[in-house]
């Protein structure tokens, strides 16, 4: 991303008064936050190489902004912290835009919308009334809006078991060492079409708490960078208009995640 600064040296003191964001000390490179531990938004191949649905829908977004994206695999829970830090310029991993998080950072608008909703083995008598819940060991991602929920509406009822990853969480799951795991729908809808075919399901109905699990997910950037901000609503408003986010949508899910 460019940025050209009319009058730089007259406004010099000025200027020096302004944190430059570090995707203009970079020109046109923008870092982007993700974890890739959080199939099919974001995984890494074989080959080591990252791919997902955001992955591909944050390569045409930066395409269609004109700028040069830097994928930075880190832990979730360490992503906003590394953002007000300047260690990356942006954060695209499934982040819900809530309340809380607002105070930190800016969001775009929403780019999708999954509700949270419990996992259990087929024949669980776990719902998503917390009566149903008590003495179950429940496992959650660390730094998440499912782990802010369990602590909030389920403390003193299930005991709370946190992991660094979800994909740790289904693997217990699988491994009868939790009762259920609380996450988005999405990322459980791919588990369940996979590992966890035939013997694992949804249990309960969708939550829905907005205060909690805010209004979707969208890419955070610095609450002072406004262009970079700017850019990203526009492109994807551009993906969006030209049919590519529908096309990788069609791609991972049989339904639309896209934000009405």
């Amino acid at each position: 991303m460019k940025h050209f600064f009319l009058g730089l040296l007259a406004a010099a003191s000025i200027a020096a008064a302004v944190p430059m964001s570090a995707a203009q000390a970079q020109g046109d490179t923008v870092r982007i936050a993700t974890e890739a531990d959080y199939a099919p938004f974001e995984y890494k191949d074989a080959s080591g190489q990252l791919k997902g649905f955001e992955i591909e829908l944050g390569t045409a977004m930066c395409a269609a902004a004109h700028l040069k994206c830097e994928w930075i695999n880190m832990d979730f829970d360490s992503m906003i912290a590394a953002l007000n830090a300047h260690k990356v310029d942006a954060i695209l991993s499934q982040m819900s835009i809530t309340p809380e998080r607002e105070k930190k950072v800016s969001f775009t608008n929403a780019i999708t919308l999954a509700p949270a909703r419990f996992v259990a083995a087929k024949g669980s008598t776990i719902t998503d009334d917390p009566a149903t819940l008590k003495g179950k060991i429940l496992g959650v991602q660390s730094g998440t809006t499912h782990e802010t929920y369990a602590r909030q509406k389920l403390g003193g009822i299930v005991d709370i078991k946190v992991y660094q990853g979800q994909d740790e969480a289904f693997q217990d799951l699988k491994a009868g060492r939790i009762d259920a795991t609380l996450a988005d729908s999405t990322i459980e809808f791919d588990w369940l079409q996979k590992d966890g075919k035939g013997d694992y399901q949804y249990v309960g109905k969708p939550l829905n708490d907005p205060a909690i699990f805010g209004s979707g997910t969208g890419i955070a950037v610095r609450k002072d960078d406004t262009k970079l901000l700017s850019e990203l609503n526009a492109a994807l408003a551009a993906v969006k208009k030209d049919g590519t986010f529908q096309k990788i949508n069609a791609e991972y899910f049989p339904f639309s995640i896209e934000p009405k």
